[in-house]
């Protein structure tokens, strides 16, 4: 019962990871109806502006935080203004596709380039430090970052149901021809959508330096994953891309210690076929 209550909170804290990344990645399909393929490889640049911030300036990764998140914020504003709408335009979804695809490989490399393929960490005074909550034991870094990571998620959910630019995102979301002719600038919400998308996978890299180590390939699996919270939460649900990370997080916990670490990740995609096909075929019988 210990293991199981270890790896039931090892699963939800590697869970709300899961959930911050689908949820940059609905909140980009939700308005803009595209997958952003290098969901994973801004995930990767949120971890070396944290790791570069501590080295270079002393900032603990914590502190850090909102610089990561006004220079990722930028950065997707940027490529979403230049790259993106224009590409939006010939409403090609192969256009899209391969533009985010090879913007994800062109950060991959630029990281070899800069930083070489050698992993990096970031220790501090508390890195090692340990919780124990009776028969549980957490690192004091994860226990942080899971806090943050609810906070974070909090506060999206208030900003897209009481802001104004939240409400005008929501709106742009269910009918962006209707937001416009209510004088909603949709091409400035699909730049604020992008830039708070790679906002929220800056901020995963962030909390995430502490106890994984930083190297250019970092971002796929994380985006393999986001990928599948979003399918199986709901293209466009924020709130189902905050439940489904938190399933995948315990799923893959609990098929480690159960069938074994070797066969995690096959659990993981057998049970996603499984939803799938049972989706489509609830689907069929509502027909």
């Amino acid at each position: 019962m210990e293991i199981f209550l270890q790896a039931c909170v090892n699963g939800l804290l590697i869970g709300g990871f899961y959930s911050l990344m689908g949820m940059g990645q609905n909140i980009i399909f939700g308005v803009m109806k595209i997958i952003n393929f290098c969901h994973g490889e801004m995930l990767m640049i949120g971890m070396y502006l944290t790791f570069v911030f501590n080295k270079y300036l002393g900032l603990d990764p914590y502190v850090s935080i909102p610089l990561v998140v006004i220079c990722m914020f930028g950065l997707g504003a940027l490529i979403q203004h230049t790259l993106i709408t224009p590409s939006l335009g010939t409403k090609s979804f192969t256009n899209l596709l391969f533009l985010t695809v090879g913007l994800g490989m062109l950060f991959q490399n630029l990281a070899l380039v800069i930083f070489s393929p050698n992993y990096r960490t970031i220790t501090t005074s508390y890195s090692t430090e340990t919780i124990h909550l009776g028969p549980v034991s957490m690192s004091l870094p994860k226990m942080i970052s899971f806090i943050g990571l609810i906070i974070v998620t909090v506060a999206l959910f208030w900003f897209l149901k009481y802001t104004s630019t939240g409400k005008k995102i929501r709106a742009v979301s269910q009918n962006p021809i209707g937001a416009e002719v209510v004088g909603i600038n949709a091409k400035r919400i699909y730049i604020i959508t992008y830039g708070l998308g790679c906002a929220l996978a800056g901020i995963a890299g962030a909390l995430l330096t502490l106890f994984y180590m930083v190297y250019p390939m970092v971002g796929a699996s994380f985006s393999f994953k986001a990928l599948i919270v979003v399918v199986v939460g709901g293209f466009g649900s924020i709130q189902g891309a905050f439940f489904a990370g938190i399933f995948l997080g315990l799923l893959e916990t609990l098929s480690s210690l159960i069938v074994g670490p070797t066969y995690r990740d096959l659990t993981v995609f057998v049970t996603f076929i499984v939803i799938l096909v049972v989706r489509q075929v609830i689907k069929l019988r509502r027909r």
